[in-house]
């Protein structure tokens, strides 16, 4: 099912570019399930559920600590303009969606000089079971593309498949970019963990290597599956 759902949504995505003048946002009138013929129920985590997937400070390395943030489904900011334009979706997977039946925002960790991560635990009431093998097929087209932000500067970002040993539906990523002004900009990280109809999404900036973020990937998956149960 989700296979050909974000199959559609690459579609409207570069749709939706083309007809609002590559405003670089998703249409406030798409309708988010358009395209999904059929569908496989799932029961989605509770709140307690959700909350008890969340990473603890403890499963970062040492220094860092955090809190917990207040808004759990926090509203997307505006995202740019992609080239090629699937790579929106490719970049912003969960935008089109739509709302998530249960949503949990875990801890925000942050210490000097200013590295974060920040996890979201969102769970839908139909299965994602393709949610990775979707990503993975873009992968080959969004390995590279270019992203105009809201003050009209193009970044070229360069994504790196990180392989997370062990570990079963996850997709991690290692994204790098340049400016034209060839300031440096941090590497950053991104992963989505999936159960059934639920995603962890986990996002990282400085303080991280390819080894360490794969391992805090393991680690909220570890919390997932304990927090889904046999």
């Amino acid at each position: 099912m989700f296979g050909r759902f974000v199959r559609r949504l690459v579609v409207v995505a570069a749709f939706a570019l083309t007809v609002a003048g590559c405003s670089g946002q998703p249409e406030d009138d798409i309708d988010p399930v358009v395209g999904t013929p059929s569908v496989t129920p799932v029961v989605p985590l509770s709140v307690a559920q959700a909350t008890k997937a969340a990473l603890l400070v403890s499963d970062l390395p040492k220094g860092w600590d955090g809190g917990v943030a207040a808004d759990a489904l926090p509203t997307p900011g505006y995202r740019g303009e992609y080239d090629p334009p699937e790579c929106l979706v490719f970049r912003h997977p969960t935008d089109l969606l739509g709302t998530p039946t249960t949503a949990v925002r875990g801890q925000y960790f942050i210490r000097e000089p200013g590295a974060s991560v920040t996890e979201f635990i969102w769970s839908w009431p139909t299965r994602l079971d393709s949610f990775v093998a979707d990503l993975t097929a873009l992968l080959p087209k969004c390995s590279k593309y270019t992203m105009v932000s809201s003050d009209k500067v193009k970044y070229t970002w360069t994504a790196t498949r990180l392989v997370v040993p062990g570990v079963a539906g996850a997709f991690a990523l290692r994204y790098r970019s340049s400016a034209p002004d060839g300031d440096p900009i941090p590497v950053m990280y991104t992963a989505y963990v999936v159960r059934g109809g639920t995603i962890v999404d986990l996002e990282a900036d400085i303080g991280f290597t390819d080894a360490t973020f794969s391992r805090l990937v393991a680690k909220a998956a570890a919390r997932l599956n304990a927090a889904v149960g046999p």
